[in-house]
């Protein structure tokens, strides 16, 4: 009840000088506003990362072929005008039949083709990939299946498609009865995947370029069909390319075994490759740095919300001083009907915490709206969790508690008949 009484006092005090009391809030106010924004964007960003990372699979090593450098191009003997690199079905036998580590090898092969929707023509890149690639890579259609065994065996042709091609192509009916026309032939849809987020590093990772279309066939039809010779035309110009493989995905025993893997790949595909067409990635060590940089991120934010803080803390203490000084012969005469430096010191202190809780308060509320319009206009991330907001008001109640400690201490020990004897 004391403190109730006390809580209820300082408030009365606050509400006599409103503009003062808020000017006064306004460094707690934007510290809390920004160190709740800045943790709800980077926990979002956080969550976002580490679940795309986590997609890919802390146990795949994924091998992405790439196009070498113009000097160590090398073309095929028998078609003088036919590029040939990447990773080849030889690389794919090798690392299954020469690494016990790895469980499953995926073939991926990549086909540039215009895809047809009625009249309207799509730039499109179909893969060709086996039915494991979509388990391998945490890929669920959320309307449909994925491709089977069957529909390879049976060189079906059936594809699975991103949804973002859907909105290209302005289909507004079933995708289950859609017939999409890849080169000269017709792929029945048997699933909707949905959209990458567009600041996932999968896209990266994976090999897909932000332009283009994702349309997933049966690796066996796709080869049978297209082959893995490709003629790119280019203002007037064409280019013949021939690789085998764009991608291999390699599915490892074990966690702890990845980094062993993929160390024993790299120097497998070196051996059997004489210019850089190839490249390595190892999700779990991505996932390794993204957790890295957090902690770095953990250890910079403190220090920016402190600043922060200290500021706002610096202008409750020198207002609160200039108050007590106000107070002069207020602090006399309660001290004259008996009141101890104890309640001296109980009363200034309730009355900075309460002023830096009321500055906290509204700092969470500018905090919230600030978070909601950044979602709304850059489309990030953000997530506001229990924690933050509670370690938000906690600070701003303990730069109370710090910064009031000096002034109710300073009150306290005023000389009763001098402090009468003020003003």
């Amino acid at each position: 009840m004391f403190l109730l009484e006390l809580a209820s006092e300082a408030v009365r005090n606050l509400g006599r000088h409103k503009l003062r009391s808020l000017l006064t809030t306004l460094g707690i106010i934007f510290g809390v506003a920004s160190v709740l924004s800045m943790v709800a964007l980077g926990e979002g960003a956080k969550r976002a990362i580490l679940d795309q990372i986590k997609e890919l699979g802390v146990r795949n090593i994924i091998i992405n072929a790439k196009k070498p450098p113009a000097e160590q191009n090398v073309q095929d003997e028998t078609e003088s005008r036919t590029l040939r690199y990447g990773l080849t079905f030889r690389d794919a036998d090798q690392i299954a039949e020469t690494l016990p580590l790895v469980e499953e090898v995926l073939p991926v092969h990549d086909i540039e083709k215009w895809l047809w929707f009625k009249s309207r023509r799509i730039a499109a890149k179909v893969r060709a990939v086996t039915p494991s690639y979509f388990e391998r890579l945490h890929l669920t259609p959320f309307l449909g299946r994925t491709l089977t065994a069957e529909d390879g065996r049976d060189r079906r042709r059936v594809c699975v498609v991103r949804a973002k091609l859907l909105e290209e192509a302005r289909y507004v009916g079933d995708p289950l009865k859609l017939d999409l026309k890849i080169g000269l032939e017709y792929y029945r849809v048997v699933g909707v995947l949905p959209d990458f987020e567009f600041q996932s590093p999968n896209k990266v990772v994976l090999g897909i370029d932000d332009r283009a279309m994702e349309v997933y066939v049966p690796f066996e039809s796709a080869l049978e069909r297209f082959g893995v010779a490709q003629v790119t035309q280019k203002s007037g110009s064409y280019e013949s390319t021939r690789v085998e493989l764009h991608q291999i995905v390699c599915a490892v025993q074990s966690e702890e075994r990845v980094v062993v893997a993929a160390r024993a790949i790299q120097t497998i595909l070196d051996s059997f490759h004489d210019k850089q067409d190839f490249e390595v990635t190892v999700p779990l060590e991505l996932l390794e740095s993204q957790q890295r940089t957090q902690r770095v991120f953990n250890i910079v934010l403190p220090v920016i919300a402190g600043i922060s803080l200290l500021v706002g803390g610096i202008g409750i203490l020198n207002i609160m001083l200039a108050s007590i000084t106000e107070r002069t012969r207020e602090i006399g005469i309660r001290r004259a009907i008996g009141a101890s430096g104890k309640d001296i010191t109980w009363q200034f202190l309730v009355e900075t915490v309460s002023l830096s809780m009321i500055g906290g308060i509204l700092g969470m509320l500018l905090g919230v709206a600030g978070v909601m319009v950044l979602k709304h206009a850059t489309q990030w991330q953000a997530v506001i969790t229990p924690w933050a907001l509670s370690l938000s008001l906690g600070v701003s109640c303990l730069t109370g508690v710090v910064f009031g400690i000096y002034p109710a201490r300073r009150a306290a020990a005023m000389n009763p008949i001098e402090a009468l004897r003020y003003g």
